[in-house]
């Protein structure tokens, strides 16, 4: 435990003391006040509009997606893409938690953005618009909720950026796939929705926006459950976790 430990702080280290991650950090944060600026000076009266703000930047968390893709791609692939993964497999560690230090400290940067977008949408929305009622049928306690909703989207799709990072050993792969299934899956899933293709309610997308369930929703295709959607996202989250930890500790390294 005390290895594993050791490794995750050493991965930690290695993302945020490089001036990228800041940036990263910084583009989110000016992210959040251009939207504050829109709402403060097309909004009419905002006074009071605290929830309607930090609600709107909930949207954000594409750009949580995007940073920490960046990051899941790069973790594995970029061992072996800067030539460093013969030291660092020659470590007292045994492969198995070298890689469960990877994926733990891009699951910690993930949670780091989040947190990030939501304690500082929090503060701009309380300073910039006040604590008044707002007109907007939101509660806090809903925009958490969405909050989490969110997070399970977003862990898929991050832990496929960081199996294909294991698999292919390419970094630019794994975030070219990222984004281009992560943009286009709604397009595909709701295509194929419309042609009421039962067969597609297995499809990863069909099944990671779990809020469907919540209030009475219609879910995509009849007959899913919460139970259907959970037990099939946690089967596409072992192949890929399973995939990643099997190609890692099975790949030569020696040439």
């Amino acid at each position: 435990m005390t290895k594993l430990l050791s490794l995750v702080r050493n991965e930690n280290m290695k993302i945020y003391y490089r001036p990228r991650t800041w940036i990263m950090v910084a583009l989110l944060l000016f992210a959040e006040g251009l939207i504050a600026v829109v709402q403060k000076t097309y909004g009419g009266d905002t006074q009071g509009q605290a929830l309607t703000y930090i609600n709107a930047a909930v949207s954000l968390d594409v750009l949580v997606f995007i940073f920490a893709a960046v990051i899941a791609s790069e973790i594995v692939a970029g061992e072996f893409t800067w030539g460093t993964i013969k030291l660092l497999l020659i470590r007292p560690a045994n492969r198995s938690k070298i890689l469960l230090s990877k994926y733990i400290a891009v699951l910690l940067f993930l949670l780091f953005l989040l947190i990030v977008l939501f304690v500082s949408s929090v503060f701009i929305g309380l300073i910039v618009f006040g604590t008044g009622a707002d007109a907007v049928p939101v509660s806090f306690g809903n925009i958490v909720q969405e909050y989490g909703y969110n997070l399970v989207e977003l862990v898929m799709n991050v832990t496929f950026a960081f199996m294909i990072s294991t698999v292919f050993r390419s970094s630019s792969l794994a975030l070219s796939l990222s984004f281009l299934i992560m943009f286009a899956s709604n397009t595909a899933m709701a295509i194929l929705i419309g042609l009421e293709k039962e067969w597609a309610k297995y499809i990863l997308y069909a099944n990671t926006d779990l809020s469907v369930y919540a209030a009475g929703k219609q879910p995509p295709f009849e007959g899913m459950t919460l139970g259907f959607s959970v037990t099939m996202l946690l089967l596409y989250y072992v192949f890929f976790i399973g995939l990643s930890w099997m190609i890692f500790n099975k790949r030569d390294v020696a040439g």
